[in-house]
């Protein structure tokens, strides 16, 4: 039985029911593979989740914040 992904829109052989981090929809597993990758990157340096934080910066083979990103800048000036 062909099923329709409630984020992607993508018919698919099997959805499954996805109540994490705000998300109540029947998900394809790209779509929660998706999210769930999503929500699980963190900073290096502070440990919080990247999607409060904003976008993640590439410093020093790292994936830093830019709120510690800016605490790094200041104290290199």
């Amino acid at each position: 039985m062909v099923e329709i992904c409630e984020r992607c829109s993508k018919s698919v052989d099997n959805t499954e029911r996805y109540n994490k981090h705000g998300v109540d929809k029947l998900l394809c597993s790209e779509c929660i593979l998706e999210l769930d990758e999503y929500y699980s990157i963190t900073c290096a340096k502070c440990g919080k989740p990247a999607h409060l934080r904003g976008n993640l910066v590439e410093y020093e083979n790292e994936k830093i914040c830019p709120v510690c990103m800016d605490e790094i800048r200041i104290k290199e000036n």
